[in-house]
């Protein structure tokens, strides 16, 4: 088997002094797309920022191309992973175009391929149209595809994206999981922390199941989305059926 692209090897993570992430082993490998669930307060967000090297782990380590992921050069891991936090805040009223472009610093910016590269990702989420608009004037939705853009430009091998469709309607929802799974098939790989557990099946080949900072379940949808999972880590009672081919998850009350 391949080397993963991106491993965490029993992470474990404490802020304020209290473990938020414990023991988490996950390996992430070109072409996949992983989702990762689980309650309010589970750990999803330690766990990507800890991948995205943002946290320091308290014991274990994760690797990027199996090299220790501190031991990599900021710039270096710049050029291998993407990285998108939640809330898409923009404080100075740059261009659309010149807030894209952000995602080049790490190679350099300014070459033919950097703008070749800005101007396909500005295309890809469809916002030739405010290219030259202040970023501050967009809405939260358009200010999210602007957020999507910067990391899309970057060509990273690894997107981490944490709630990237919060902000959007149903249309662009699908727009940017079709985007980042169009990613992961071109060779690169997806982790991706979403609410939604249906579109979470849709969208992932793999989804990872947090549940008080623990990972409890690591699978195919359908091996990991069950009435009685559901029950146990989201405290609700809910059916899991195939409809049309995809998987579908209805809540029907608290358990």
């Amino acid at each position: 088997m391949s080397t993963p692209l991106l491993a965490a090897d029993r992470v474990t993570v404490a802020l304020g002094g209290r473990v938020v992430l414990e023991g988490a082993t996950l390996a992430l490998r070109a072409g996949e797309r992983l989702a990762i669930v689980g309650p309010n307060g589970a750990g999803k967000t330690t766990l990507i920022r800890a991948f995205a090297g943002l946290e320091r782990p308290k014991e274990g380590a994760v690797t990027l191309d199996g090299v220790p992921l501190a031991g990599v050069a900021p710039r270096a891991r710049a050029r291998r992973i993407g990285y998108l936090p939640q809330g898409h805040v923009f404080h100075w009223p740059l261009p659309v175009a010149d807030v894209v472009a952000l995602g080049r610093l790490p190679h350099g910016a300014g070459s033919a391929a950097d703008r070749d590269a800005v101007a396909a990702a500005l295309a890809a989420t469809d916002l030739e149209a405010f290219a030259d608009r202040p970023v501050t004037t967009l809405s939260g939705g358009e200010r999210a595809r602007v957020a999507i853009a910067r990391v899309l430009a970057g060509a990273p091998a690894v997107i981490l994206a944490d709630e990237p469709i919060a902000a959007l309607d149903l249309r662009y929802q699908l727009v940017v999981l079709d985007l980042l799974a169009r990613h992961a098939a071109a060779g690169g790989a997806v982790a991706v922390v979403l609410h939604d557990l249906g579109l979470a099946a849709r969208f992932a080949d793999r989804i990872v199941v947090l549940d008080r900072g623990r990972i409890v379940e690591d699978g195919p949808a359908e091996a990991v989305l069950t009435p009685e999972r559901l029950a146990a880590t989201f405290g609700v009672s809910a059916a899991v059926e195939r409809r049309n081919g995809r998987l579908v998850v209805i809540a029907d009350q608290p358990a």
